[in-house]
């Protein structure tokens, strides 16, 4: 491995860590289950978790995520399988104790035989038998254990641009009109970032703004004015980016950039960092937050011009809030 121009990577591991925002777990549990009933293979037991883990993306951002064997994808019983667990999942949302919940979803893939195979209702029938099923579904600790322990261990030695493709794709499902990445890699060429520092920083930048999936729409686009409470809830997300990223394997370097994005040099950031404790890198993705968020389009206000939007980051450097060597390099070269 070339550590200069790849890293380790595992598929679940990376979408598990997303599973939470994706609301995805228990669609992959009782896929692993039929899976498992079907006699699948390891390979294909690993590729049915990872795709379960984000069955509502769609088809053509799928494929571009890195399977063990994209054939797969093309499976009908492994489609199958997806559809059954996926159509249970979003009809049901199993509450604690609902026995009646359970009735009528044993109800609902009976009556259903016209969409479902007989062998995959059989199938069905035969997991949803045992209560643990059921409870397992009511606990979602207990599906991830379930899940590392059933299946194997697939990690892939992988191109940081490979990995910045899948990345790119949540950073769409989050803000599909950012142009972040694309300021950021005019940045990084212009530091002339050696080849591993400038694609970890890019990959950093596509996630940073994860934990804001997290956050209802409804105040992310909130027209009126927000409340203090409300307010409160959008600094949170940065603690949430570093949630879900501290749980990926190879990742302490992107979430270390990732999650310091609403830090200030005063202090007043989510985490309370301070100048003292922020580097070059992390004062330059702060500012690249500040200018790409004020340069788009908000459904409660239009976008700033480049001149706009550097005259409101020089009056933040003049508060001791962003670095004002930073602003005069966008200054220069972002316009």
């Amino acid at each position: 491995m070339d550590k200069k121009k790849q890293m380790v990577f595992n598929l679940n591991n990376f979408l598990l860590a997303f599973s939470e925002i994706l609301d995805s777990k228990k669609t992959s549990y009782i896929s692993l289950l039929l899976g498992l009933e079907c006699s699948f293979e390891a390979k294909k037991l690993a590729d049915l978790c990872s795709y379960s883990l984000i069955a509502n993306f769609p088809k053509d951002d799928i494929k571009k995520f890195d399977f063990l064997d994209n054939s797969h994808l093309e499976d009908k019983a492994f489609q199958d399988i997806i559809k059954l667990s996926k159509d249970i999942c979003t009809k049901f949302n199993f509450h604690k104790n609902s026995i009646k919940q359970r009735v009528e979803c044993i109800e609902f893939v009976k009556n259903n035989e016209d969409i479902y195979s007989e062998d995959l209702i059989e199938k069905f029938y035969k997991i949803s038998n045992k209560l643990t099923f059921w409870l397992d579904l009511e606990n979602e600790s207990e599906i991830v254990m379930f899940i590392y322990s059933t299946l194997s261990d697939f990690t892939k030695v992988l191109d940081f641009e490979d990995i910045l493709n899948m990345t790119t794709i949540f950073h769409k499902f989050q803000n599909p009109n950012s142009q972040i990445l694309k300021y950021a890699s005019i940045l990084t060429d212009y530091f002339e970032f050696e080849h591993k520092d400038k694609q970890v920083f890019l990959i950093a930048i596509s996630l940073q703004n994860i934990g804001k999936l997290y956050i209802l729409k409804e105040i992310l686009d909130k027209k009126e004015d927000l409340t203090y409470e409300e307010k409160e809830i959008i600094k949170s997300y940065p603690y949430h980016t570093k949630r879900v990223l501290n749980s990926i394997m190879g990742f302490s370097d992107i979430c270390n950039l990732s999650f310091k994005v609403q830090e200030r040099l005063d202090g007043s950031g989510t985490f309370g960092l301070s100048a003292k404790d922020l580097s070059f890198k992390d004062r330059l993705i702060i500012c690249l937050v500040i200018y790409s968020a004020l340069r788009e389009n908000k459904v409660y206000r239009d976008s700033f011009s480049h001149k706009e939007t550097i005259d409101s980051m020089k009056n933040e450097a003049k508060k001791n809030k962003i670095d004002d060597s930073i602003v005069d390099i966008f200054d220069k070269i972002l316009q």
